[in-house]
């Protein structure tokens, strides 16, 4: 089977003839899927991930453009999936179907309606204005930006792999990853380059779709309890309802990406007690990066919900199951090949959890069972978030992104939820202990919460240096420092917040670096307005005010005793100076104000 590495020195039949991909049947026979010279290239073998739509496995090349164009960029796209970038392992294969559609073929069909026909006739003035049109018609930001330009990249470092290569370096005195702005981004844009742009789920919206699906699953649960073992439901809309619900716990409280989540199994989790505590793995196949199995700490609620919908979801496994059977039992298939492709996915797909039933061209006759696909699983966090009554467009990208900040005000105490502190065992175990308790955990998600930290930092800081008052001894400092200029905020953020040491005592902000009170502010808040690292900002004013009322309470107490009495005159006085500073009222004010 001809498959070479380059392209390079071969004519154009050879090259034509360069098997893009291939599978090999039971028999040993090589069945040819598609060649370099094809019109389409079937990606299908490449394909692990269980939850890519079938149609995102391909490759249409647009026929309507120059044929050198396209025969330049398929040699490209080839090389760069058989040899990968310099320095740089070879891509997965939805890098390279991604790759095409979103960088090759724009550029293409924007070459083509100026005249060009070949790569070889590309000057810099067409570079520079394909930038101009990218940034400022199209208005991309810096990384869709450096998806759109990429195949300019790959052309010129694949050169000896073309026909006609590009006379001159594109990127003049530069590079692509400081035309696009990379490079340059400050602020929140830096410490969030490699996330995008992903909207992080509303507390109360997530509160509520939560919630929901909670309900969902309890409602499962109390079913299967009641029916008993061998109960099959056969209601296929309430099956799916439980199903989605299950999904999104998933992704929610482990922090897993969508195909992760997809590609779980019957049974591939774990309980274990260590030291009196138990951890809750969930094992599953990354293929981001090429990690492979990576296991996921979750709490107990949901390892609960998987082993509940593995029971409830044997009907569809069985539709699977049935059908495995029957293709096996094909001996002379008419398409050998699309046969025997779809007897190896149904046969992977047979221990998925999260499975769907497709309807190609609804067609009921065609009907089959598959992974629930990322598009599907888009709409089922769609139809999730409706049925919960909440109007947020809810997405499966959303959940990693979002779990990371949830950790991250978890862990600085904005709020408190109880299914992470479950999960991360608050009391027993660091971050740091947390990271080495596994050597099969993802790590690339805890630097997601890193990034998240720096970028909850960037926040806090920039807040604390715009016009709020501000309460405690570094607060003081902080606002006497707001009249000196700052030529660039955001770079000094950038630079600054990664390595700022701030924690949460519940009443404020504590910036110490060395011992500091050695916690005992936790406990007596009020020793912290006085302090020397302390930050008190309009988020705990609420706090200060139930300090303020607390000690008014103590004081109409007749039998407490003087040295109470004391304190609590002591304590009222430093709260009334932190109400004061942060620009309120006393409670007795406010009431009076009310009322008037």
């Amino acid at each position: 089977m001809a498959q070479p590495i380059t392209a390079n020195g071969l004519s154009a039949a050879e090259r034509d003839a360069i098997v893009i991909s291939a599978i090999v049947n039971e028999q040993g026979e090589t069945l040819v899927l598609s060649k370099l010279g094809d019109p389409q290239w079937d990606l299908r073998p490449f394909f692990d991930q269980a939850n890519v739509a079938e149609y995102f496995k391909f490759i249409n090349w647009d026929v309507s453009l120059p044929q050198a164009l396209i025969d330049d960029c398929k040699a490209v796209t080839y090389a760069w999936f058989k040899r990968g970038m310099p320095r740089s392992k070879p891509p997965i294969a939805r890098g390279i179907t991604t790759l095409a559609v979103a960088s090759v073929m724009p550029f293409m069909r924007w070459l083509k309606d100026l005249g060009v026909e070949r790569f070889s006739d590309v000057r810099p003035i067409h570079i520079s204005n394909y930038v101009h049109y990218c940034k400022h018609d199209l208005k991309l930001r810096p990384l869709p930006l450096y998806g759109r330009l990429r195949i300019i990249d790959f052309l010129w470092v694949f050169a000896a792999d073309m026909l006609f290569p590009l006379q001159s370096y594109p990127w003049g005195n530069s590079t692509l990853w400081r035309i696009c702005g990379i490079g340059k981004m400050k602020g929140i844009d830096a410490a969030n380059k490699n996330v995008g742009r992903t909207d992080i789920i509303p507390s109360d919206e997530l509160a509520k779709i939560f919630n929901y699906c909670e309900v969902v699953v309890q409602g499962m649960k109390s079913e299967l309890a009641i029916n008993g073992i061998g109960y099959n439901p056969s209601d296929d809309q309430l099956s799916i309802r439980c199903r989605d619900a299950v999904l999104f716990i998933v992704s929610i409280t482990s922090g897993m990406r969508n195909d992760e989540a997809i590609g779980i199994e019957v049974g591939a989790w774990r309980r274990v007690v260590k030291d009196g505590v138990l951890y809750c793995w969930v094992s599953t196949i990354e293929h981001k990066t090429g990690k492979g199995r990576v296991e996921y700490l979750v709490p107990e609620l949901t390892l609960n919900a998987l082993e509940a919908l593995a029971k409830y979801s044997v009907t569809i496994r069985k539709e699977l199951e049935q059908e495995i059977r029957l293709l096996a039992k094909i001996t002379n298939p008419d398409d050998p090949a699309e046969h025997l492709l779809r007897l190896e996915k149904a046969r992977r797909d047979s221990k998925k959890l999260f499975l769907a039933r497709h309807t190609p061209g609804r067609r009921l006759q065609d009907q089959y069972v598959e992974a629930l696909s990322g598009q599907a699983s888009n709409c089922a966090f769609d139809r999730l978030a409706k049925a919960a009554g909440s109007a947020w467009p809810l997405r499966t990208h959303q959940c990693r992104r979002t779990y990371a900040r949830c950790f991250v005000e978890s862990r600085m105490g904005r709020t408190s939820l109880i299914y992470l502190k479950w999960q991360f065992k608050h009391t027993s175990m660091s971050m740091t202990q947390l990271y080495a308790s596994n050597p099969q955990q993802d790590l690339s998600l805890f630097d997601e919460i890193f990034q998240q930290m720096t970028e909850f930092k960037i926040d806090l800081i920039e807040s604390w240096l715009d016009d709020q008052p501000l309460a405690g001894g570094a607060g003081e400092k902080i606002v006497e420092m707001r009249g000196i200029p700052i030529k660039d905020r955001a770079a000094l953020l950038a630079q600054t917040a990664p390595h700022a040491n701030i924690r949460a005592t519940g009443h404020g902000w504590c910036i110490a670096t060395e011992r500091g009170c050695g916690g005992a502010g936790l406990y007596e808040a009020t020793r912290c307005p006085g302090c020397k690292n302390s930050v008190i900002d309009e988020v705990f004013a609420g706090t200060w005010q139930d300090i303020y009322i607390q000690q008014r309470e103590l004081i109409k107490i007749e039998d407490a005793g003087p040295a109470v009495r004391q304190r609590a005159e002591r304590d009222l006085q430093v709260a009334l100076d932190v109400i004061t500073s942060l620009g309120l009222s006393p409670v007795e004010e406010m009431e009076e104000a009310a009322n008037d």
